[in-house]
């Protein structure tokens, strides 16, 4: 999680290190989650390739590689990917309207050079902690100086997306005050690079996987009914929508599956 400094720019990392793991072709994928937020990339050791949902692991292998620096930017589709051998790469996510600020670039996959300089602090045998807080240390002054720009200084940051898009969404109507729901729109999109739907459906998520981390013993039908879902099999539509998977499959292979290992990290259960 980010310093302080950070918590209104910075969502969270990942740092994941197969390094002499003995892991199955099959193992080697990674699953990620519908997300709106933008992710850089940073691969320390080793190569990934991008793949989907479904691809076997033959066409896989023939997908390009990854570069050493990369961005992804919202996602409406989950993502996959894939390593052949050992790895080692960190991943920072970033609230787009604070990356839009800090980056000077809303809509580009493209990592600037300060986060390339950045990144260095990251070292194949360093200490993760210490290299985590030499990474947030060179970025902080940039987003001290920047995150008064639209507004984003009135935020202190949160764990939650939801909290995150009530303060998006206050933001624009205060700037955009008085005019359309067309105008509404264009802001959160020049601010995100994505459409207000986007944002909710993925703060629907964030929340419908807090309920069942609350209360895993909850029976989808009830889980449904309190998470504002007409019924149990809407969610399920939802869900796979966000994942590629059911509810149910999801949550088995999260426990049992080792390509699942963000969801475990992340306590997300669904």
């Amino acid at each position: 999680m980010p310093p302080k400094a950070l918590a209104s720019c910075v969502a969270a990392a990942v740092l994941r290190d197969i390094r002499g793991a003995k892991l199955s072709d099959n193992d080697r994928f990674n699953y990620f989650p519908v997300t709106p937020l933008v992710t850089a990339t940073y691969i320390i050791e080793g190569n990934l390739h991008l793949t989907a949902l479904g691809v076997s692991i033959a066409d896989t292998k023939t997908k390009p590689k990854l570069p050493k620096f990369s961005i992804t930017l919202p996602q409406a589709q989950p993502i996959v990917s894939w390593s052949p051998a050992d790895a080692f790469a960190v991943s920072v996510a970033f609230y787009p309207d604070a990356w839009a600020a800090l980056a000077d670039q809303p809509a580009k996959a493209q990592m600037p050079e300060f986060l390339m300089s950045a990144f260095q602090a990251f070292t194949p045998h360093g200490d993760a902690d210490e290299n985590w807080q030499s990474f947030c240390g060179f970025i902080a002054p940039r987003w001290t100086k920047r995150r008064h720009r639209d507004g984003v200084s009135d935020w202190t940051g949160s764990d939650r997306l939801t909290d995150w898009s009530r303060h998006l969404f206050a933001k624009v109507a205060l700037s955009s005050a008085g005019q359309s729901m067309r105008t509404f729109e264009r802001y959160i999109r020049r601010w995100t690079g994505q459409s207000r739907q986007q944002i909710e459906f993925a703060v629907a998520m964030d929340a419908l996987h807090h309920r069942k981390t609350a209360n895993p013993q909850l029976p989808l039908a009830d889980l449904a009914s309190d998470a504002g879902y007409a019924d149990q099999s809407h969610m399920g539509r939802a869900v796979r929508r966000s994942t590629g998977f059911s509810p149910a499959r999801l949550n088995k292979m999260i426990e049992t599956e080792e390509p699942f290992w963000c969801y475990r990290l992340l306590r997300e259960r669904f």
